[in-house]
Order: C-alpha cells, then structure tokens, then sequence
C-alpha cells in the first residue's frame, strides 16, 4: 500500500476512466484488485481522504467508506499549503 491513513490523494481523472472502461459493464477491471465501477466516476479527479485500509484497499471519508480504493485508482498525494511552503521555500 503507497498511502497512509489520514492523507489525502487525488481519484484519477474522468479522461482515465472514460479510456479504460469496458463498455458492456462500464466498470474499470484491473488486475488483483477491485473494479472501479461507474458510480465511483464522480468523485473523477476529486481529492478524498483515507480513513482505513483493510485488505489492501483504501476507505475514504468522502463517499462514507462506500467504496473500496487501490493504488491503481489513484495518482498521489495532494500536498497541504503548508508542506509545499516547506517544501519550496524553506528546503
């Protein structure tokens, strides 16, 4: 697992979605993982936070831990204000 509990990342895009659904169940397969499904699509290039992991998958706070979340769903961590300051700033 890349992430930690308490970060918040960013879903990938509509675009991303859009090109590797299948079109007769509009679900994302990918390998050893849960499926990204259509009703994960709006929350598309959405910053949410994780709240737990549980078998390698992630529980995020913004859809009530609805879904379950991989690595692969996801492009990274969203830097808070702060740690972009440090980080760029102050190095």
């Amino acid at each position: 697992m890349k992430y930690k509990v308490g970060q918040k990342v960013r879903i990938k895009s509509l675009d991303w979605y859009n090109l590797h659904k299948r079109p007769l169940t509009e679900a994302v397969e990918l390998i050893n993982s849960p499926n990204f499904i259509k009703e994960m699509s709006c929350f598309c290039n959405k910053v949410m936070t994780i709240v737990a992991i549980k078998e390698n998958v992630y529980l995020m706070e913004e859809d009530d831990s609805r879904f379950d979340w991989t690595d692969d769903m996801i492009y990274g961590v969203e830097e808070t204000k702060q740690e972009f300051f440090e980080k760029v700033v102050m190095p």
